[in-house]
């Protein structure tokens, strides 16, 4: 049986489309870029001038390392490029053009990094890239990458995005329709895993993504391309999947696991087990080829009714289960309960049911984004009805937006249970510093000792008044005088309402606004 055959057979046993689990050699096969090794190499020797430096470092290092010499290799150029960058005159226009990230303590090799990643251009006229293209279509349920490059999403550009363990771990993910970016994008420099830190801190909560991406594995075929199949990120993942799975339940993921590596010399079609230190072991189709072109032909044989991008907006839209009915007498009289098909099993046996797709509009602010709330927290122009707000919108404009949004305003004047995200939200709001992200949590120190007199008008006279929002998070509690604040934002976002458009700063000390002013 040939490649294409064996394939859509795996495929078709399951009932369902495939996930793909990409690595970087699919980046290297449609976009040139180098591997891991060459990267850094690339990086080293542009800063150094020294094409030695990462001999020179891999000197440094034990090859025992228990994170591999590459991301051992990529602390310690980490480190000089830093440097580099912060005092070599070469470096002034991009010190300039990443002013706010530097200081907020992003690295800037990664910056440096997303800068070359986002820049690499596609071969449209590449075959391979044609047809993955077309099966993106209907075809592919889901994407799980290690990748940092945007390949992926320009490609797949109906497909929603999950960058970095943080996003996808903390977001309702529908398994359709969407691509994990499970070591970070080039969108987000800060999210990128490259150094052994990096992977120390991945792994320290890898147990929690592992629980999300779990049932992905015990649900639908997946297939590995542009990995090898000693690739460090693969085992260490199946290596977590041993330990959440019995053997039984293992052998039942070799029917659906199809790891395709490049090979331009064989083109065979194998088993291959994998053994781990604690006993058990994982089987899998493998497959070796240079021609990725029969791979996608397998896929596209398996065909679906529905786009994954239609699927996904469906699952989404359907109707939260509404089990918390009133305790009045005429609401225990009712009979008929609106669900979402996730709930039906935990409704009442004597409800009469009613499955509804769509929006809500009778009650709620189906048109309310974001930016909305944002701009009501401090303007106060919207004039929302709160309850209506907390019980139709606010639950899934939450979903989306995984840093929170300033909802203590509406909250305040709310007496009623909160649940989910919202209820989430509130309870990891308790101080300054929960809003912030790692990198100011290590700057905020350095910035402090920078200044003798510390308030909302200090630092709006230090940095500016259209530039200290991004500086006002580092004040303590007691160091922020609430009316102040308040004037300084309605005068900055009343001026022009636009500038809290993807601006992640001001959107941040908005909330700590809201939450200084408005938690009970």
């Amino acid at each position: 049986m040939n490649i294409c055959d064996t394939i859509y057979d795996k495929i078709t046993a399951t009932g369902r489309n495939p996930f793909l689990f990409i690595g970087a050699g699919i980046t290297r096969r449609y976009l040139n870029t180098e591997n891991w090794e060459q990267l850094l190499r690339k990086f080293a020797l542009e800063y150094s001038g020294d094409e030695f430096k990462y001999d020179y470092y891999k000197t440094q290092i034990d090859e025992s390392d228990y994170y591999g010499i590459q991301p051992k290799i990529a602390s310690l150029l980490e480190k000089d490029f830093n440097k580099a960058v912060l005092s070599d005159d070469r470096y002034k226009n991009f010190r300039n053009q990443n002013k706010d990230q530097i200081q907020s303590g992003c690295s800037a090799l990664k910056l440096a990094i997303s800068e070359y990643m986002k820049n690499l251009d596609m071969d449209i006229d590449n075959d391979e890239i044609k047809m993955l293209k077309n099966i993106s279509k209907n075809n592919i349920s889901g994407i799980i990458t290690t990748n940092y490059d945007l390949f992926l999403e320009n490609l797949f550009e109906h497909f929603k995005v999950y960058v970095g363990q943080e996003e996808l771990i903390f977001s309702d993910i529908y398994q359709i329709g969407e691509i994990y970016k499970i070591h970070g994008s080039a969108n987000n420099p800060e999210t990128l895993v490259l150094t052994s830190e990096d992977y120390q801190k991945f792994e320290e909560t890898e147990q929690y993504l592992i629980a999300k991406i779990l049932t992905i594995f015990l649900e639908y075929p997946i297939i590995f391309l542009g990995y090898s199949i000693s690739d460090r990120n693969i085992l260490n993942i199946l290596k977590s999947i041993t330990k959440s799975l019995s053997q039984e339940k293992l052998d039942f993921l070799k029917e659906r696991f199809i790891f395709v590596e490049y090979s331009d010399t064989v083109e065979e079609i194998s088993s291959f087990s994998q053994a781990f230190e604690n006993g058990k072991k994982i089987s899998m189709l493998q497959i070796k080829t240079n021609n990725f072109l029969e791979v996608y032909k397998a896929i596209k044989k398996q065909k679906a009714l529905y786009s994954p991008k239609v699927l996904r907006q469906l699952r989404e839209d359907i109707y939260n289960l509404a089990v918390d009915y009133s305790k009045t007498e005429a609401s225990r009289q009712n009979h008929i309960v609106a669900t979402g098909i996730q709930g039906l099993d935990i409704l009442p046996d004597d409800k009469q049911i009613i499955i509804g797709v769509g929006v809500l509009t009778d009650t709620g602010y189906e048109g309310v984004k974001a930016n909305d709330i944002y701009e009501d927290s401090v303007l106060d122009n919207k004039h929302f009805d709160f309850t209506k707000l907390i019980k139709s919108s606010l639950p899934n404009l939450m979903k989306s937006n995984n840093g929170g949004l300033p909802v203590f305003k509406y909250l305040s004047q709310y007496n009623e249970q909160i649940y989910d995200k919202l209820a989430e939200y509130s309870t990891r709001c308790t101080s300054i510093d929960s809003f912030l992200n790692n990198s100011l949590r290590k700057n905020k120190p350095g910035y402090r000792k920078k200044y003798s007199t510390l308030s909302v008008s200090a630092i709006i006279q230090q940095e500016g008044f259209d530039s200290a929002y991004s500086k006002i998070c580092f004040l303590n509690k007691d160091e922020i005088d609430i009316s102040e604040l308040k004037n300084y934002l309605f005068d900055l976002i009343n001026k022009n309402t636009n500038i809290i458009d993807g601006n992640s700063n001001l959107k941040r000390l908005i909330r700590i606004y809201d939450y200084l002013n408005y938690k009970k």
